[in-house]
């Protein structure tokens, strides 16, 4: 196993940890893995520890070489609205894309299937890049080739995505700063943005859910579905916000150990697998 912790030359606040496994000798497709990228919630004001390395361990043992992204936090005045690419958390996670790419051969990985998983407000960056990969000037910031920074697939668990009635507000607060028109929060509504260019997408919620609304997952999946974009949606009933894995060692509670809600990790690596020609 390659446990490293690669920082951000520009901003040295973002670490990229990696969670490369050892090349095995006789391994199937020549040793060579797929990868996921992992980006904790914690509404653009914190990284919840719940969501980042546990999960990179399970996709470890499902033979996945897998990255946690501590990502920046700080956000914009208060009152001053900014274009959704100058975004800090946009371009740490394209950075973390494009180093991925780059060491792919040392790290014996697929550089053609790397997915990138989010919760929460992890999730709206997961799907930030999903929607805006491929905008020159999110490129041209990190001076490479917009397909360096394409995700091959979205994993998004109980994510903020959407602005408005349904938003978690604090998270577009944090990002964008607070008091701002209305149009400036719709700039980062993710659902508004969903065309060819979007990968395929697995959502999970919880119709209890307090915290970020379930109609956030439900109405980027409407908008997967105008635009012909694979997607997979699952909706649980029980569960609040914030569930992970649904297992014991990320819940301070019993409330929060579901195994029935647990059951999104079979169906979400059923999905990559599929995506990833693996089955």
């Amino acid at each position: 196993m390659l446990y490293e912790k690669m920082y951000r030359d520009a901003v040295p606040e973002v670490c990229l940890s990696t969670f490369v496994m050892d090349p095995i000798p006789g391994m199937l497709e020549g040793d060579i893995r797929p990868a996921v990228v992992i980006c904790p919630g914690g509404g653009y004001s914190h990284l919840s520890p719940r969501e980042g390395e546990n999960l990179a361990v399970w996709f470890n043992a499902n033979g996945f070489h897998a990255f946690v992204l501590e990502y920046s936090i700080t956000h914009g005045a208060t009152g001053e609205a900014f274009s959704p690419l100058e975004k800090r958390p946009l371009t740490d996670l394209a950075w973390a894309m494009q180093l991925i790419r780059r060491n792919a051969g040392a790290w014996h990985l697929d550089a053609g299937r790397i997915a990138v998983m989010g919760s929460s407000a992890g999730g709206h960056l997961a799907a930030s890049l999903g929607v805006f990969w491929n905008d020159s000037s999110l490129a041209s910031q990190l001076g490479c080739d917009s397909e360096m920074l394409k995700p091959n697939a979205l994993l998004l668990n109980y994510p903020v995505l959407v602005s408005g009635v349904y938003s978690h507000q604090g998270s577009f607060d944090q990002l964008l700063g607070k008091g701002l028109p209305q149009q400036a929060y719709a700039s980062m509504s993710l659902e508004r943005f969903v065309g060819e260019q979007t990968p395929p997408c697995f959502l999970w919620h919880t119709m209890e859910d307090g915290s970020v609304p379930v109609e956030n997952s439900l109405l980027f999946a409407m908008a997967l579905r105008q635009h012909h974009i694979p997607f997979e949606l699952h909706i649980f009933e029980k569960g609040a916000h914030g569930l992970s894995t649904c297992q014991p060692d990320v819940s301070a509670s019993p409330a929060g150990v579901l195994p029935e809600t647990g059951k999104w990790k079979e169906l979400c690596m059923t999905f990559l697998r599929r995506q990833f020609g693996m089955l």
